[in-house]
């Protein structure tokens, strides 16, 4: 029996601008989200027909986000994770492919020279 010798949660930094008027306005925050292995990432994109926003919201691969300033609640702070939160946060034009691009660079290997 062989195990990895990694964790299966990985922190994901996303990072990204959107525009408000005629400034872009920088957000940055944490997912936190499970390690999928290659084969299942495949998998899974191939039945959502390769939506990064349903990707992104599949079962049991995003449970929390830190630090997150774009969604906020009815008293004008940043929302607490939920998957209302999350939807809300992945229905914006481009953060859904923003998210996926960070979590499959985080979720891999990179060379180290």
């Amino acid at each position: 029996m062989y195990t990895l010798a990694i964790e299966d949660i990985v922190e994901v930094p996303v990072k990204f601008t959107l525009k408000v008027r005629k400034v872009n306005k920088q957000f940055a925050f944490t997912l936190l989200c499970t390690r999928l292995e290659q084969e299942e990432i495949a998998s899974r994109m191939q039945e959502l027909e390769f939506k990064f926003k349903d990707f992104m919201q599949s079962p049991e691969l995003v449970s929390g986000w830190e630090d997150q300033r774009l969604v906020l609640g009815d008293d004008g702070q940043p929302a607490a994770f939920s998957a209302e939160a999350l939807s809300m946060l992945l229905k914006t034009q481009g953060v859904a492919k923003v998210c996926f691009d960070a979590y499959t660079r985080e979720c891999g290997a990179k060379e180290k020279n």
